[in-house]
C-alpha cells in the first residue's frame, strides 16, 4: 500500500489532532467514481462544527468515465448522505437499500434465488428504473431528513431512461419490494435501547479518555441478522487470560507501537493508524465499486454483488457485538494504566499512557473493522474468483491519508495492524474479528442469492 503525507512528512501532533476530531464528530462519505491522481495529505484545522468525510477514488487501473448503472450510482448516493457513525447502523441502511435493489432488478432479470420479497414483474419492465426507484424509496423511509436529496437523486435516475410503459413497469417494481422490505427490517430490534453497566474490575471494559462516552450499541449483538442463523452461529475463541505471557506481549506491543508518543512506530505505520478509523462501509464499498467497474459488471450482477456485501458487513457486526458485549473486555489504555490491578509482572503499568487514536466507546474484543473486513474480504474473493483489486482512499477526505491497495486481503490486513499502531485493539482482537468475519462472508455467499439451478 502506499501512503501519501506532507511535504514528504507527517506531522504526528497535526494527524493525532485529526483522528481525534474524526472520532468525535458526524463521519460524511464522499463517494468518487472517476479517475483521480490521489490527493497529497495535507493537515487542517479540524472544529466540531465540521464533517470528515472519507474521499474514494478508483486507482489508475480503474477505467476512466466508464458509465456506471443504478446500483453503483444508489450506493454512492446511500453512502453520501447516510450517517457514518455508528458504523454497524450504516451497514444495516446499506443492506436494506441493496437488499431492496437486488430483489427488484432479480424480479425483472430473474437469475438468483429471492432475498425477501417476491413481486411479479411486467415483461419488459425497465431494471434500471426499478432500482433507481427501489433505493430511493428504502433511503426515505429509513432518513425521511434526507428526502430532498434522494428525490434529486432519482429525478436525475429516472431522466436517463427513456419514457414509457418500461419505464412506469420498473418504477412499480420499485416501489413494491421497497415498501415491503423496509415493513420486513421495521422490527428486527435495531432501534431498541441497550443498557451497559460499567463494572469497576480488572479487565472489564470502561469509558475511555477523551470523552468517556457510555457504551456503544451493548443490544446489537440481538439484533435480528439479514442472513445468518443467528448471532452467536459461529464460535471463536476466549480473550486471552489477563494474567498469561500471552496478554502481556500482546499488550506490550500495544503500548510500544500504539502509543501518542511511541518513537517505535515508523511514519508509515502512523499514518495507516491514522488512516484507519475510516468507516468500514466506506472502505469495502469503495473497493467493490472499483472491482465492479473494472470487470465491466451487469446490472444483475452489481445487484447481487453489493447486497451480499452489505447484508454480510452488517451480520458481521452482529455477530462481533455479540462478541464484544459477552466478554466485555477493557481497552488497552485503561489496560495499560492499570496493569497493576491484573497481577501479571510482565506488564508494567503506565498511568499517562494514551494511545495515537481515540478508542471506540466498546469493548476490545472483538475489533469491528475486522469482523466486517473479514467477512468483506471473503465475499469480495468469492464473487470475483480472485483476490485483485486497485482502490486508494483518503480519510479524512483532503486533508487526510491516502492508502492504496491492490487486493482486498491487504485492505484487511492493514486494519488489523494498523488498530495496534493506533493503540486502540490487542492483536487477538483484530485476528479473532477477522476469523469470525470470514465465516460470517462464506455462509453469506454460499446461503443467501443463490444463482437458479437450470
Amino acid at each position: 500500500m502506499r501512503s501519501v503525507l506532507v511535504n514528504g512528512r507527517l506531522s504526528i501532533k497535526r494527524f493525532g489532532l485529526l483522528a481525534i476530531a474524526s472520532l468525535l464528530i458526524v463521519l460524511t462519505v464522499t463517494s468518487l467514481l472517476q479517475l483521480a491522481t490521489p490527493a497529497q495529505a495535507q493537515t487542517a484545522p479540524t472544529t466540531p462544527a465540521q464533517t470528515v468525510p472519507a474521499q474514494v477514488a478508483p486507482a489508475p487501473s480503474a477505467q476512466p468515465n466508464k458509465a456506471t448503472d443504478a446500483v453503483l450510482d444508489w450506493n454512492a448516493t446511500a453512502l453520501s448522505v447516510l450517517p457514518a457513525p455508528p458504523a454497524p447502523q450504516q451497514y444495516r441502511g446499506l443492506a436494506i437499500v441493496h437488499a431492496a435493489i437486488f430483489d427488484a432488478v432479480n424480479a425483472i432479470d430473474r437469475r438468483y434465488a429471492t432475498y425477501a420479497v417476491e413481486v411479479k414483474a411486467p415483461a419488459g419492465a425497465s431494471a434500471e428504473a426499478a432500482a433507481a426507484t427501489a433505493g430511493h424509496d428504502v433511503l426515505v423511509r429509513l432518513y425521511p431528513s434526507q428526502q430532498t436529496a434522494f428525490d434529486a437523486a432519482l429525478t436525475t435516475s429516472l431522466a436517463k431512461i427513456a419514457a414509457g410503459q418500461a419505464k412506469e413497469d420498473g418504477i412499480k417494481v420499485g416501489q413494491e419490494v421497497a415498501e415491503q422490505l423496509v415493513a420486513l427490517r421495521s422490527k428486527d430490534g435495531a432501534d431498541q435501547k441497550g443498557t451497559y453497566k460499567a463494572e469497576s474490575r480488572p479487565g472489564i471494559w470502561q469509558p475511555t479518555l477523551p470523552a468517556f462516552a457510555p457504551a456503544l450499541l451493548p443490544q446489537w449483538g440481538t439484533v435480528k441478522p439479514f442472513a445468518i442463523q443467528r448471532a452467536d452461529q459461529f464460535k471463536i475463541a476466549a480473550p486471552l487470560p489477563l494474567n498469561s505471557n500471552a496478554y502481556a506481549k500482546e499488550l506490550n506491543e500495544v503500548k510500544r507501537l500504539g502509543g501518542r508518543n511511541s518513537t517505535a512506530r515508523t511514519p508509515d505505520q502512523t499514518a495507516a493508524a491514522i488512516w484507519s478509523p475510516a468507516p468500514p462501509a466506506v472502505i469495502w464499498n469503495a473497493a467493490a465499486r472499483a472491482a465492479a467497474i473494472a470487470k465491466g459488471n451487469t446490472l444483475i450482477e452489481n445487484a447481487r454483488l453489493f447486497a451480499l456485501l452489505n447484508i454480510a458487513g452488517v451480520d458481521a457486526y452482529i455477530a462481533g457485538y455479540d462478541v464484544k458485549y459477552k466478554y466485555k473486555l477493557w481497552r488497552p489504555v485503561t489496560a495499560i494504566r492499570n496493569a497493576d490491578t491484573i497481577g501479571n509482572p510482565n506488564i508494567t503499568p503506565d498511568p499517562t499512557w494514551e494511545p495515537l487514536i481515540v478508542s471506540p466507546a466498546h469493548p476490545d474484543y472483538i475489533s469491528g473493522h475486522c469482523v466486517t473486513a473479514g467477512a468483506a474480504e471473503r465475499i469480495l474473493q468469492n464473487f470475483f474468483g480472485n483476490d485483485a483489486v486497485n482502490v486508494s482512499i483518503i480519510f479524512p477526505a483532503n486533508v487526510g491519508v491516502t492508502r492504496s491497495f491492490s487486493t482486498f486481503s491487504q485492505i484487511a490486513k492493514e486494519l488489523g495492524e494498523a488498530h495496534i499502531w493506533g493503540g486502540v485493539h490487542t492483536r487477538t482482537a483484530d485476528s479473532q474479528g477477522d476469523v469470525l468475519g470470514k465465516q460470517v462472508g462464506d455462509y453469506v455467499f454460499n446461503h443467501a442469492l443463490l444463482p437458479l439451478k437450470g
